[in-house]
Parts: structure tokens; C-alpha cells; sequence
């Protein structure tokens, strides 16, 4: 095995890689994956797609051993078939989230997603979660064999760290990430008008891009929230710190999720984060040690919340210190890179 690294990235801006691509270890493909509508030109594409992603890794068959696909990438059945053939080591790394978004969406690919997926779960020599409490949410017990606990995050934390403590912001509650149904952003949304009504000093930021964009634009004017949201549309993620401590609570109502990297960034600018259980997002989100933990995602649960939690300013005080100290000690850049090492020795 080579010491250089390839890296196949879909549908990602170039900006993503920029850093990487100035390695001289790390070769980077990127390919973009368009949007269709129709379909059959959906189904079309996929199969280009993977051909593609297959080509490449048959490109490489004489330097690289071990292929990782991270989250989405258990949906790759001929490049993982490709990889079997060429007898090289398959890790595949599944959120956990792939299948409950097509399923949320009523994809009609879902049945043969569904199957794909299983295919490449038995075909894996090794298969790395966030968390034990995702074998049984994934159905995946039956490979508990070749089942890894780890993960692929880490915090940059001379970029991501306390500016201004929780208590010195001002009631400001924001949502990043994407404006899509299986994040829970419109049930954030509506909760929005029920917040006002209690208090009028509480502000909210609104940071993303989605399909529901439109819609939530119009549930904000319809409700005349225009004095009290603030849509900034996508931001560059060098800018995400400052919106971060910006805010005293980051919520995050979704129906299904990993372990958001937000999360943790929040985390490390002593930002509270008030979040729905699913995933990983327990493991990491202890209720009023380290975040705050939703019951359910109704907006009006929602609401009760964010006023309840800005009405304790002595136990946001106390949460953000948990938070901070806990990132700090868990999801640090070697600490991951050591819990890849020995994952990849042992294969």
C-alpha cells in the first residue's frame, strides 16, 4: 500500500477540497452529481454514476488496498462489487440516516435502495458506526461480527472556541444546517410565532439552503415573524463560528440524523444545543449535562422549551462548561486519527 490517499467526492463544492488538494499525499476525483426530477433519468444517472466511481477504483487497483465509503456511500453497489472482485478491503461507514431520508421522502427508489444496501452491508469487511444504540435502529444485528464503534469527526478547535460567553448574547436561537423535511426545520418554524407570543425579545437565525426555502419564507411572512427571523441562506463554514456565538441555543428538531458535526461545533463555542434523540445525538447530548434533549419535535413542545431553557440562565452557564470540556476531551483530530490507525491495521 502507497502512502498517498485518493479521495472521491460527489456533488461536494471544490472549495470543500481545496485544503486537501494541496497535499501532496491526497489525490482528489470529483464528480458531480446532477438533480433530475424524472424518474427513469434519476435511475439513469445512478447507474452512470456508479460506473463511473468503479472506473476509478479499477484505476487504482495497483496501489490502494483499503476503499472506505463514508455516509451515503453504502448506496455504491458496483463500485463495492468492483472492490470485492479485485479482493481489496471494503469499510463501509453508514450514518444510519440514508434509508430513513429516502423513506421520509416517500423516494420511489427506496425499495432498491432498501436492497442495495443490504447487499453491501454482507459484501463489507468491516462496518463502523457512531454508536452501539444504531445496531438495533439500523436492523443490523445479524453483523455484529464486523461491527466497529468509532467516528469520523473532530473539531478544529483554533477555529471553533468560545468568543463571548452564553450568558453575555443576547436571546438569539438559531437553526444551520439544510432546509429539508428529515431536519425538522419547519416544525422549528412554526414554533417560531408561539415563541413570540410569550416574548418578544427573542430573536432568531435561520442559516441554510434547501427545497423548503421557499416555504419557510412564506410561513414567515404570512405570520409577520419579519422583525424577529433572520435568513442568511448557506454560509461558508468559515463563518459558522461566529454565527455560533452569536446564539445561546441551536436547535436541531430532526427526525433522523448520525452525529451532526454542528453539534459538536456548537459544543466547542459553548453554544447550548437543544436537539431531538435520535442517532448518536444522545451519546453526546446528555439532557442538562451537556445540551437539552426534545421529547418530540412539535412545535409547540419545541416553543416550551426554548422559553423554559432562556429562562435559566444559571444552568446555561453550567451546560455550556459541560459542553466545551466535553468536546474538547472526546472529538479532538488525534484522537480520531488514532482510532482510525488501528481500525485500518487490523483489516
Amino acid at each position: 500500500m502507497t502512502g498517498q490517499i485518493h479521495v472521491v467526492g460527489i456533488r461536494s463544492p471544490r472549495a470543500v477540497f481545496e485544503k486537501i488538494e494541496r497535499r501532496e499525499d491526497v489525490k482528489v476525483f470529483l464528480l458531480i452529481k446532477k438533480v433530475y426530477e424524472n424518474i427513469f433519468t434519476r435511475i439513469i444517472n445512478y447507474f452512470l454514476m456508479q460506473l463511473k466511481i468503479s472506473f476509478i477504483i479499477f484505476t487504482l487497483r495497483k496501489t490502494d488496498e483499503v476503499f472506505v465509503f463514508f455516509v451515503g456511500g453504502e448506496l455504491f453497489f458496483f463500485p463495492i462489487l468492483t472492490i470485492k472482485v479485485m479482493r481489496k478491503k471494503v469499510i463501509l461507514m453508514p450514518a444510519g440516516i440514508t434509508l430513513k431520508v429516502h423513506s421520509l421522502k416517500n423516494e420511489p427508489l427506496y425499495n432498491l435502495a432498501s436492497l442495495i444496501m443490504s447487499i453491501n452491508l454482507r459484501l463489507a469487511d468491516k462496518i463502523i458506526i457512531y454508536s452501539r444504540t444504531l445496531i438495533k435502529d439500523m436492523n443490523i444485528e445479524r453483523y455484529q461480527h464486523k461491527i466497529v464503534i468509532s467516528h469520523e469527526h473532530f473539531v478544529d478547535f483554533t477555529k471553533f472556541k468560545i468568543y463571548k460567553k452564553v450568558n453575555d448574547r443576547l436571546d438569539v436561537v438559531g437553526y444551520i444546517g439544510r432546509l429539508s423535511e428529515e431536519k425538522g426545520i419547519l416544525n422549528m418554524v412554526m414554533a417560531i410565532p408561539l415563541v413570540i407570543k410569550r416574548s418578544h425579545s427573542i430573536n432568531f437565525i435561520i442559516c441554510g439552503e434547501g427545497e423548503l426555502a421557499s416555504k419557510i419564507m412564506g410561513i414567515i411572512k404570512n405570520e409577520r415573524l419579519e422583525g424577529y427571523v433572520t435568513l442568511t441562506g448557506s454560509i461558508p463554514h468559515k463563518d459558522v463560528p461566529q454565527y455560533l456565538n452569536k446564539m445561546k441555543l441551536l436547535v436541531l428538531p430532526s427526525y433522523t440524523e448520525g452525529l451532526p458535526n454542528i453539534i459538536l461545533e456548537a459544543m466547542a463555542c459553548g453554544t447550548l444545543v437543544l436537539a431531538t434523540p435520535v442517532g448518536t445525538v444522545p451519546d453526546v447530548i446528555k439532557d442538562s449535562e451537556t445540551g437539552f434533549l426534545l421529547k418530540s419535535n412539535d412545535p409547540k413542545h419545541i416553543a416550551e422549551r426554548i422559553i423554559e431553557l432562556l429562562n435559566k440562565p444559571e444552568l446555561l452557564e453550567k451546560v455550556s462548561i459541560n459542553a466545551y470540556n466535553f468536546v474538547r476531551e472526546n472529538f479532538s483530530y488525534e484522537k480520531t486519527l488514532e482510532s482510525w490507525k488501528k481500525i485500518i491495521n487490523e483489516l
